[in-house]
């Protein structure tokens, strides 16, 4: 696994995930816990709002990311700075890599 991730790869994380870019920019964005009692219920939302299409996208997307072959920190710090993603996945004892391999399946179970 490859522990650091380059500046191109984070400023492209938009456009190379735009599913996933939608939902965490939408739906976990800096203040997500005022609009959002928690995780899931941001994730709801996310499913709830948009098409059934967008829900599969952000489920590929996220199987395509946890293919690429980065370690957590790398995935941590591309969620922050490439995706705008403000959920913490360690705060909740969990690492981003499985906090997202959570996300994926529960969009695969909404779509």
């Amino acid at each position: 696994m490859n522990g650091t991730i380059d500046t191109d790869t984070i400023a492209g994380a938009a456009a190379d995930y735009p599913a996933l870019a939608q939902l965490c920019g939408g739906y976990f964005h800096q203040d997500w816990r005022e609009d959002h009692a928690s995780s899931d219920d941001a994730l709801q939302a996310f499913a709830r709002d948009t098409s059934p299409a967008t829900v599969t996208a952000a489920a590929h997307d996220i199987d395509r990311l946890l293919g690429a072959g980065f370690d957590d920190l790398a995935l941590a710090r591309l969620l922050a700075d490439g995706l705008d993603c403000n959920y913490v996945a360690e705060t909740d004892g969990i690492t981003a890599a499985a906090w997202l391999a959570g996300v994926r399946d529960s969009l695969r179970a909404t779509a």
